[in-house]
């Protein structure tokens, strides 16, 4: 990978913020739906820069969200290879994802083409074997609303919406890279465009939920309890491998204790640090949780270097 890509990848980064979560662009489109459609007789003259605006915003998200699968881990992380083999993980790329500037999942998802609905389709199959069925059948995954599972699909007419994204993007090519005489849609074309991608997004954003979650909590009571549930089970996860490193001949038990005790300590008062910036607030102990659940998983990465350890490791 040349220096300019990796420069192309850390500007793009920069621009866009660390890790903003891909929901913000799917808002972005409905936010866009509702404002051509409350201006569109006034604004006719600007009609084309709907399609270019939404591809754009297509591309981003797939791309964010390519990278958040990725970064996840296993078994996505395994599958991302075949993903980027044209791309060559060099010293410059190496030396930035050292400094935690870039990830794994950045590199993957600015090297696969998504400047068409199969290529977005194709780039997710590859991390997700059966993505094109779960995309035909998702819908929102509330954990308040399990009971009411299946729901209804958020995409209703599967090929339509594919057939009136490929016309989008092959739209917007001729926009952005050619003046043409006529325009290559029909006005009315444009409410579909818009509906298409919101479609788009959100079930993508539901296959995701599904795949990594199962499920997100909708009100602040249940986000507090899934982030507390999340925390014990990695407490416990964190709990067998301290166990698991005690038991290693060449660790001092008293020495790993003491390390530990005072791990939690810091732990617990950096939460507090955390959780500080919403004092009061319903959303305390859900940051709280969050915050010291990141910690956890920290720690949880030495512990495995300790178990992984071999001679001459230090």
């Amino acid at each position: 990978m040349a220096r300019s890509d990796v420069d192309q990848i850390l500007a793009r980064k920069e621009r866009w913020g660390t890790n903003r979560a891909a929901m913000e662009l799917s808002s972005a489109v409905e936010r866009l739906e509702r404002e051509w459609l409350a201006i569109r007789r006034q604004a006719a003259a600007f009609t084309d820069f709907i399609p270019m605006r939404l591809v754009t915003l297509i591309e981003v998200f797939v791309r964010e969200v390519i990278r958040e699968i990725v970064d996840y881990g296993p078994p996505y992380l395994d599958r991302a290879e075949k993903l980027a083999k044209g791309a060559r993980i060099d010293f410059i790329f190496a030396s930035n994802l050292q400094g935690r500037k870039l990830s794994i999942g950045d590199l993957v998802a600015h090297s696969i083409p998504v400047n068409s609905p199969t290529n977005i389709i194709a780039a997710f199959e590859g991390l997700i074997p059966d993505f094109t069925a779960s995309l035909k059948l998702a819908h929102p995954r509330w954990s308040e609303e399990v009971d009411t599972w299946p729901q209804p699909p958020v995409i209703q007419d599967f090929d339509l919406t594919l057939a009136t994204l490929t016309k989008l993007f092959e739209v917007r090519h001729i926009l952005t890279h050619e003046f043409p005489q006529e325009r290559p849609y029909e006005s009315n074309e444009i409410v579909g465009f818009l509906a298409a991608a919101r479609e788009l997004l959100s079930a993508i954003d539901w296959v995701i939920v599904d795949k990594l979650k199962g499920s997100v909590p909708q009100t602040q009571i249940m986000m507090n309890i899934q982030a507390g549930n999340s925390l014990i089970d990695l407490e416990a996860q964190m709990k067998g491998l301290l166990q698991a490193v005690s038991d290693k001949q060449d660790v001092s038990s008293e020495l790993l204790e003491t390390s530990q005790i005072a791990w939690l300590e810091y732990a617990d008062r950096e939460a507090d640090l955390h959780a500080s910036l919403v004092e009061g607030g319903s959303m305390h102990s859900m940051v709280w949780a969050s915050a010291k659940s990141d910690l956890v998983r920290h720690r949880i990465d030495e512990l495995q270097w300790w178990i992984n350890r071999e001679e001459g490791d230090l």
